[in-house]
């Protein structure tokens, strides 16, 4: 969650995008050069400045695109006078349908207290998931969860919560993770912290869960990564271990850094190893104003999550002599652990021939890097070109044609337990319409999936259909693959979205599991089409106009249990529709999920 400061004036990547994007008033992606040469792709994000160059310019036109994938901060701002989606149903009544086959994970809400969202339900968005290997109908989930007033922001703000249940996903149980931010009671260098987020889960033995979050103050440059264990299966909680911290003293005052932490995630082996990954932004000096490179980083706990080792280089970064090839401008890393105890990582970056990242064949790709020996080394395995969605100069992000909230085309990754078998899922715009000067038409949001046996040789296949999918999630067991997304397949037209899955049986030949992935269906998860516009709102950098629904979270998830049952978490719309009538139950983002058997 790269996150705008109150103190400062730019931060990372997504606001000098933005300052560059307030001088030219465009920014494009280059597909005339991808029609002449097709091993070029529209990776490269080219800003067009009318005037003179931001006071912190962007040095390398590769990285536009690292820094507009990171996230720039949501609701930072409570934006007084402006009124959002959701306020237009206070007082009425749930215009959607009580849900049937879908359920909603959040109980004992709250109701926004400042902001444009004052009356509304609190949002929760950006869904993790996991599943205990020993108990199917054990599950635990988290998002960014927006329940909890901060008087030191006079806003809520993210506040850590896990959501568990033991009869299969029929009823979850609200739990805060306790003392991760200052309104949670957090104390030493956490008390600097004013919001948690970037939500990732996964279980350990023994009912063990593991759960790993981004936490940063909204006054100062301070972040880090902590990591909560509960061993009885998400029912209660410890204290947090601090992984990482940057700008931060022990005792929680504020230090200069050069550093920022962002999107994080966890993965368990069945020993007590934890691995955590996560995205180190590096800048020139610590005023954060230009930015160096990303490298993905890990640190491991080889004591079940008690202490955390030295950080260490997942992916090359330019202290350890990168020159060419996979740099260090990546982001949005997802760790996992084989059938053998091998580590793979899956993320994001640039593959370039030297550093400058300025010639026609250097391009974006989704990168699977293998380490045999508990993340000491790693090998960098390619699976794949990863086209970028296009930028909206409104908005200063990567968006749909028609929609505002933003979006990434990070990859997750999973590995089927019984069988071994790798595969990662991402979203791109690689068939996506462009005039011949590189500008988007019309997005084609595409699910790719790509397998593997050994993480080194990859197969790949697209699914969805012709209509924009993106987020998507994947889960296996003993051959069954579900892959879960947004799309607007139910609504071609329009702005609503749904979600929805593909799944296909893995127990063939790769030629024939690939066939298969292209001939999958997409099948509806959620009962109708839901507007995403109905909280986060901003204020369009070129139009001045008030944009509805900027950030609906910047992933989904699923989990698959050793019974071969489904568990999709996504960021839904409906708030919770049937109960009594209350501004929490009124459209709002709530956590849903469902259960479902694929048969394929």
């Amino acid at each position: 969650m790269l996150k705008t400061k109150r103190s400062r004036v730019v931060f990372g990547i997504s606001s000098l995008l933005a300052a560059a994007l307030a001088l030219a008033g465009t920014v494009f992606f280059t597909h005339s050069a991808r029609a002449a040469n097709p091993t070029y792709y529209h990776a490269q994000a080219h800003v067009h400045l009318k005037g003179a160059l931001p006071t912190h310019p962007i040095h390398n036109p590769l990285l536009s695109t690292t820094l507009a994938q990171a996230e720039s901060d949501e609701n930072a701002d409570p934006k007084p006078g402006l009124s959002a989606l959701c306020q237009s149903f206070l007082g009425g009544t749930n215009p959607y349908a009580v849900p049937t086959k879908t359920v909603d994970m959040i109980n004992g809400d709250t109701v926004v207290q400042a902001g444009s969202q004052t009356g509304c339900g609190s949002p929760q968005n950006e869904t993790t998931i996991t599943v205990n290997p020993n108990n199917p109908r054990n599950l635990v989930a988290g998002t960014n969860d927006y329940r909890i007033f901060n008087t030191r922001e006079q806003r809520a703000d993210g506040s850590g919560w896990a959501y568990a249940t033991f009869d299969g996903g029929k009823t979850w149980k609200n739990v805060q993770v306790p003392h991760l931010t200052f309104q949670t009671g957090a104390t030493g260098a956490l008390s600097d912290m004013d919001s948690a987020g970037d939500p990732s889960l996964t279980f350990g033995p023994d009912n063990t869960v593991y759960y790993a979050n981004l936490v940063f103050s909204r006054f100062n440059a301070g972040s880090g990564v902590v990591v909560s264990v509960s061993h009885d299966g998400g029912r209660t909680w410890g204290e947090p271990v601090i992984v990482h911290t940057d700008g931060v003293d022990a005792n929680g005052n504020s230090l200069p850094t050069v550093f920022f932490n962002d999107k994080e995630w966890v993965a368990a082996d069945q020993h007590g190893n934890v691995f955590v990954t996560w995205t180190h932004f590096t800048f020139t000096d610590t005023t954060q104003s230009t930015y160096v490179e990303s490298p993905i980083v890990m640190e491991v706990s080889h004591d079940g999550g008690r202490t955390f080792g030295a950080m260490t280089f997942v992916s090359p970064a330019i202290e350890t002599g990168v020159t060419g090839g996979v740099m260090p401008f990546g982001s949005g890393s997802n760790p996992v652990v084989g059938r053998n105890g091998e580590l793979y990582v899956a993320y994001e970056t640039a593959v370039c021939q030297t550093l400058a990242c300025n010639l026609p064949t250097d391009h974006d790709a989704t990168i699977v890097a293998k380490s045999t020996d508990r993340g000491a080394t790693f090998t960098q395995n390619i699976v794949d070109t990863n086209f970028d969605f296009p930028g909206n100069p409104d908005t200063g992000r990567a968006t749909l044609t028609g929609e505002n909230f933003r979006i990434n085309s990070f990859p997750q990754l999973t590995v089927d337990r019984e069988t071994g078998r790798l595969w990662v899922t991402w979203a791109d715009d690689r068939n996506g319409q462009y005039d011949a000067n590189g500008n988007s038409i019309k997005t084609n949001g595409d699910v790719l999936v790509a397998t593997s046996n050994n993480g080194k040789n990859w197969k790949e296949s697209t699914l969805g259909s012709a209509d924009d999918e993106v987020y998507p999630a994947i889960a296996a067991n003993d051959s069954q693959v579900i892959v879960t997304y947004y799309t607007r397949h139910f609504d071609p037209t329009g702005i609503n979205l749904d979600y929805a899955y593909s799944s296909v049986n893995g127990h063939h030949d790769d030629a024939t599991v690939v066939k298969n992935m292209a001939q999958a269906t997409v099948h509806r998860i959620t009962e109708q089409s839901e507007n995403p516009n109905v909280q986060f709102l901003g204020i369009g950098l070129v139009s001045g106009k008030v944009l509805q629904g900027e950030f609906i979270g910047d992933y989904t998830a699923v989990a698959m249990g050793s019974d071969g049952v489904a568990h999709p978490c996504w960021t839904d719309f409906r708030g919770n529709p049937g109960l009594a009538s209350s501004p929490a139950n009124l459209p709002n983002q709530d956590a849903y999920t469902a259960r479902i058997t694929t048969d394929e």
